[in-house]
């Protein structure tokens, strides 16, 4: 298995540490399921520091990524007719 080493900045760091405990997942585990997305032939997401985050491209990350895989096993627990109309 193959290893890579990345040298990043202490507020990059910081940053992604922070974001990592926000989702309750260990650093590693974002950066491969990123990597896992990109060698999927997802697009690389870019965002300047002024710009806002589509949650459409983190859906689709997390998506090709395996994020949702665990609900194909959960049961149907809700049906359209549930629940009051919005």
């Amino acid at each position: 298995m193959a290893q890579l080493n990345v040298r990043l900045r202490d507020d990059q760091y910081e940053a992604l540490h922070r974001y990592a405990e926000g989702r309750r997942t260990p650093i590693a585990w974002l950066i491969k399921d990123y990597v896992d997305y990109l060698v999927g032939g997802g697009q690389p997401i870019r965002v300047a520091a002024e710009e806002e985050v589509d949650g459409r491209q983190i859906g689709r990350l997390a998506e090709a990524a395996g994020a949702f895989d665990w609900l194909r096993d959960e049961p149907e627990l809700y049906a359209a007719s549930d629940g009051e109309p919005v």
